[in-house]
């Protein structure tokens, strides 16, 4: 092999991991699904001992607006990220999956604080285009199952599970 051969292809692979790095995504390993990187970075819960995350609704279709309430339960303020990032995960095939993620937000140098006692709303449309702008890219097509949301801002991050049914 050409030396410049070499050295063009090492460095396509090069720029190719730096640029999954900086949109937040490992570079996929032979017909892996892409990671996101926050999916390394914290331990996901139900139950947090300063925060509870819950959302109001009775069934969920796709399609439909979620808004989920953020409470601090505990005597102090607690950080929520910068701009209260989250992700959406889906259930199949025995393990939790991305679907997508605020990673402009996680990444932003910046801190939003939630007061004891005081609550902040996060609203999600359930629908691809709505996703893709209220986050990122979608991974796999939207359809009904268990999904969950989950508040990365926190430490550890915590999440609400929740049914999706298609839009009849």
């Amino acid at each position: 092999m050409k030396r410049r051969t070499l050295l063009a292809g090492g460095s396509v692979a090069l720029l190719g991991g730096v640029a999954g790095a900086v949109v937040g995504f490992e570079p996929p390993s032979s017909g892996d699904e892409p990671r996101a990187a926050y999916q390394d970075e914290g331990e996901i819960v139900y139950d947090h001992d300063d925060l509870e995350l819950r959302f109001e609704a009775e069934s969920v279709h796709l399609g439909d607006t979620i808004a989920f309430e953020v409470t601090n339960t505990g005597d102090s303020k607690v950080s929520l990220g910068c701009h209260n990032p989250w992700a959406l995960q889906r259930y199949a095939d025995g393990e939790w999956r991305h679907v997508t993620w605020t990673g402009s937000r996680y990444y932003q140098m910046c801190a939003t604080e939630l007061p004891a006692g005081e609550s902040i709303t996060e609203r999600v449309t359930f629908s691809e285009s709505s996703l893709e702008n209220q986050a990122s890219e979608v991974h796999g097509e939207l359809q009904s199952g268990q999904y969950r949301f989950v508040l990365l801002g926190s430490a550890p991050f915590v999440a609400v599970g929740f049914p999706i049914r298609s839009a009849e």
